[in-house]
């Protein structure tokens, strides 16, 4: 095997691995640092469902984890604390707060991983208090999660000095359907939609796969996700399988539109990039974030009916 081959694939699973690592870090650690105050707000800030989906957006952004948002959410339902209409409402919020992981990643700030990293250790070691010493844990997971890009990153000229590897991508990375078949099994396997994204947005800024396969991965990635959701709910109450139906469902009917109007799709979120001053290199953050907020705005005069389906669709075993 061609070692430039072996480095490429060295460094694809090791950054992935960081990616995924950081990830899980910032949001287990930020969660910890706020988990009461987020069952509390998801209790009482969450009556209507305009007011659910802000609830939601901004405790995902906070804690960088849809998937714990949307398994205290399954929890709460079963637990009878929250209603169908109020959690399908926290997860469109937790589809858009997710998004800002993508946001953060879009920046090049990969050169100071490092710096980040010996920050968080710092004030993780060196706080007597539970709350800062969790922050500090998010922020070193934020300087893993830039490390493993900067990794991506290494790797891509090896990609484009090997033919048969550089062919490979030039040949399969232009097909939106391929896009999205990879980024829902690989966001599955992995469990992470921010490394499949991160991933999207390493390829795509190197010029190795096109925009509409971008977001073909982007938009996978979307119905990966809702795995956890899917596994959180085994042998739960039919209220809380409904949740993570709804969370399911929600994304699938949200990307099946998407890829249907794909290229206008691509051309509402190159216009918005563009037209607010900001270069190809925030493309996929912003199309991640675009798609979500739409599909929020779509279906949330459409809830009551939702979950009336919802409650149609999957019905209590007798």
């Amino acid at each position: 095997m061609n070692y430039k081959l072996i480095i490429v694939i060295v460094n694809i699973i090791i950054g992935t691995i960081c990616i995924v690592y950081g990830v899980k870090l910032m949001g287990t650690s930020l969660e910890k640092a706020n988990i009461r105050r987020m069952k509390k707000y998801l209790s009482m800030f969450t009556n209507r469902v305009p007011l659910a989906t802000v609830t939601g957006t901004v405790l995902t952004a906070l804690v960088q984890s849809s998937t714990a948002i949307t398994v205290i959410t399954v929890g709460l339902v079963n637990s009878g604390m929250l209603k169908l209409t109020q959690a399908v409402g926290i997860i469109y919020g937790a589809n858009i707060g997710t998004t800002i992981t993508a946001q953060l990643m879009s920046f090049n700030l990969t050169n100071s991983s490092y710096f980040i990293i010996g920050l968080g250790l710092i004030i993780a070691f060196f706080s007597k208090r539970k709350s800062p010493a969790n922050m500090g844990w998010a922020l070193t997971g934020l300087g893993i999660m830039f490390a493993g890009l900067n990794l991506l990153n290494s790797g891509v000229p090896y990609i484009k000095e090997s033919q048969d590897v550089y062919e490979l991508f030039r040949t399969y990375g232009q097909n939106p359907l391929i896009g999205l078949l990879i980024g829902m099994v690989t966001t599955m396997l992995i469990q992470s939609s921010s490394a499949t994204v991160g991933l999207t947005i390493v390829l795509f800024n190197a010029g190795l796969i096109g925009f509409e396969s971008a977001l073909g991965l982007t938009l996978g990635d979307n119905i990966g996700t809702c795995i956890t959701a899917q596994i959180s709910s085994i042998g739960t109450s039919i209220f809380a399988k409904r949740t993570a139906w709804a969370h399911t469902l929600y994304n699938v009917i949200g990307v099946i539109i998407a890829f249907i109007l794909l290229t206008p799709f691509s051309s509402m979120v190159q216009t918005i990039t563009y037209g607010i001053g900001q270069d190809e290199t925030r493309l996929i953050a912003n199309a991640h974030t675009i798609f979500n907020i739409l599909s929020a705005v779509i279906f949330m005069p459409l809830t009551g009916y939702y979950v009336r389906f919802l409650e149609w669709l999957i019905k209590e075993n007798k």
